[in-house]
C-alpha cells in the first residue's frame, strides 16, 4: 500500500497569523488591556499626549487635552505632545507590539510608528492578511470615542505598522471618516 500523501504543515503560517492579527488588532480594537503584560510605570504625560497614546492603545481618555487643540496652534500642540510621547520611550502595547512614537506633519497630521515583531514581513501570506485585516482595524480606531472628536477638530492619523525595516501596513484615518461609522 503506498503512504499516504503528505499533508502540508500549516502552523507555522497559522502561529505568525495569529500572532500578527492579535498584535495588531489589540491596540485599536481596545483588547490590549487583555493581552498586555502589566504596564511599566511610565512618566507623567500631559492631557494631549495621553490622548494620542490612547489612540493607539485603543483606549478612550475621556477627550483629556483636547482644549490644547481648539485654542492656538494646533500643529504646534501636536508636535509638542508628540516630542513628549518621543521622549517617555517605547511602549510595550503587549507581547508583539511595540509603540515607538510619532511624529507630526503640517495640516494636524499625527503619524504613529508601531513595531511588530515575530512575523515576516516579506511573505505573500502575511502582506494579504494585512490587507484582508486593514478595514477591521480602521474601524476598530474608530470606535474609539476619541478618535472622531480629533476628526471633527481637522486631526488625521496615521498608523504606520512595520515588522523589521518593511512596512506591513499603513492605517490612514483622514478627519471625516470616523464620522461616517
Amino acid at each position: 500500500m503506498p503512504p499516504a500523501p503528505a499533508v502540508p504543515n500549516f502552523r507555522p503560517l497559522r502561529n505568525a497569523a495569529v500572532c500578527l492579527s492579535l498584535s495588531l488588532l489589540a491596540g485599536p480594537l481596545a483588547i490590549s488591556a487583555t493581552l498586555a503584560a502589566p504596564p511599566a510605570r511610565s512618566p507623567q504625560l500631559s492631557g494631549l499626549a495621553t490622548l494620542l497614546l490612547g489612540t493607539v492603545r485603543g483606549k478612550p481618555t475621556g477627550m483629556n487635552g483636547v482644549t490644547r487643540l481648539t485654542d492656538g496652534d494646533v500643529d504646534r500642540e501636536l508636535r509638542l505632545a508628540c516630542q513628549e510621547l518621543m521622549r517617555a520611550g517605547p511602549v510595550d502595547l503587549d507581547d508583539t507590539t511595540r509603540f515607538d512614537g510619532c511624529v507630526t506633519r503640517p495640516g494636524k497630521i499625527v503619524e504613529f510608528h508601531l513595531k511588530v515583531s515575530g512575523v515576516d514581513a516579506t511573505r505573500d501570506d502575511t502582506r494579504e492578511f494585512m490587507a484582508s485585516a486593514k478595514p477591521i482595524l480602521e474601524r476598530g480606531i474608530c470606535r474609539n470615542p476619541d478618535v472622531p472628536v480629533l476628526g471633527k477638530l481637522g486631526v488625521r492619523l496615521r498608523y504606520h505598522y512595520v515588522a523589521g525595516q518593511k512596512q506591513l501596513v499603513l492605517l490612514d484615518i483622514p478627519p471625516d471618516q470616523c464620522l461616517r461609522k
